[in-house]
């Protein structure tokens, strides 16, 4: 009987260690995640969009575009007339505010910020439930003009790339109804996580309108900080729901993490965020929209690398000197002229106390810089 119990003890060990080794042995020949080459994307619209348009794009220089003296209209500038996005902002820490006025914010066609106030009670009772985040977003989208193409709502410690943005949804049709971000899946609801940020169109914010309408902001809020969860819900019972915003390679454009988070993926805090994706997802687009930051110096250092540091690879007119109507030797003699003064003996130190009267000598140049007279 032993032997016979040994036996099978010994037969179940070398089964399972082969099908062990079996199960390895095809997941190590398993191709790893591998980018799609192509799917069906929002991506793909704006090109034919842009050619109905009957424009055409040229390619110009930093330096061209700086010192030749010439005005052009950037692709970024025809959008941004074209395509008019008012952005709402949660706002639970304050100190990012000035930060996205300064930053992102002025690409928007209108700002403004949804002041939260901060609690550590995620079950608001009966009578502060017009606190509650959904609420007061609720409140703020009903309250919108219907004058905007689209709305963009993000946390406060979100940078968003509105060129970006525009060039995503130019060629839909606003006053369809569209729900666009990082779809997520929560007690059976699809909905955009407020993390990466959602944009609604034209259409949507007026179909919301009419639920509100007829069922009060208040009446379907429990928990404090899932307004991104509770809008999805409302818009599913207008069969309104999320769509795929993954550019045609499969990269996700709406970024609810910073990006030195999303560059070394492995944290379980990220691991759950894509486990609840609805979409398979992999970091990142050219072409992203949103994305999170540690700071509000981060939300500086990004503007200025996105939006003002220009490089110039080549080019030559700002290496011209600037044309003047009077040459260089001769400004100091207009300038005396100018105010009656005698310029052929006049002496350095009778200059100088000159300069002193008209200007300010430099303490004292210096002192209105900083106090900003």
């Amino acid at each position: 009987m032993f032997h016979i119990r040994l036996k099978v003890a010994l037969l179940f060990i070398v089964g399972f260690v082969i099908g062990f080794l079996i199960a390895l042995f095809l997941s190590v020949i398993q191709p790893k995640n591998k980018l799609p080459t192509h799917h069906a994307s929002l991506h793909d619209l704006y090109e034919p969009w842009f050619v109905k348009q009957n424009l055409r794009r040229y390619r110009k220089t930093f330096d061209t575009l700086r010192y030749s003296g010439q005005t052009f209209l950037t692709e970024s500038t025809y959008l941004y007339n074209k395509i008019e996005i008012a952005c709402l902002v949660l706002v639970r820490r304050i100190k990012y505010v000035k930060a996205a006025q300064m930053t992102w914010g002025t690409q928007c066609n209108h700002l403004e910020f949804i002041n939260l106030k901060p609690t550590k009670n995620k079950l608001p009772s009966k009578k502060n439930i017009t606190n509650s985040a959904w609420y007061l977003l609720c409140k703020n989208l009903s309250n919108l003009p219907d004058t905007f193409h689209w709305v963009l709502v993000l946390n406060e410690n979100t940078f968003a790339l509105l060129e970006n943005l525009r060039y995503l949804v130019a060629p839909l049709n606003s006053s369809a109804q569209y729900y666009l971000g990082h779809s997520m899946v929560f007690w059976g609801i699809r909905y955009n996580s407020g993390q990466a940020g959602y944009l609604i169109s034209n259409g949507t914010l007026s179909a919301l309108k009419r639920k509100v309408k007829e069922d009060s902001c208040s009446s379907d809020s429990v928990f404090w900080n899932l307004e991104d969860y509770y809008l999805g819900r409302a818009l599913s019972t207008l069969n309104i729901t999320t769509s795929d915003t993954r550019d045609k390679r499969g990269l996700a454009v709406f970024h609810g993490f910073n990006l030195q988070k999303l560059f070394s993926p492995g944290s379980i805090e990220l691991s759950n965020y894509f486990k609840h994706s609805t979409y398979p997802t992999l970091c990142c687009s050219t072409r992203s929209v949103t994305f999170q930051v540690q700071g509000t110096s981060s939300m500086y250092t990004y503007s200025y690398l996105l939006n003002q540091l220009q490089i110039f690879a080549s080019g030559s007119y700002g290496n011209r000197m600037a044309t003047t109507p009077v040459p260089e030797y001769e400004v100091w003699k207009t300038l005396l002229r100018e105010h009656g003064r005698n310029y052929t003996n006049i002496s350095p130190e009778e200059y100088y106390e000159f300069w002193v009267d008209l200007v300010s000598d430099p303490n004292s140049f210096s002192s209105k810089l900083k106090s900003g007279n």
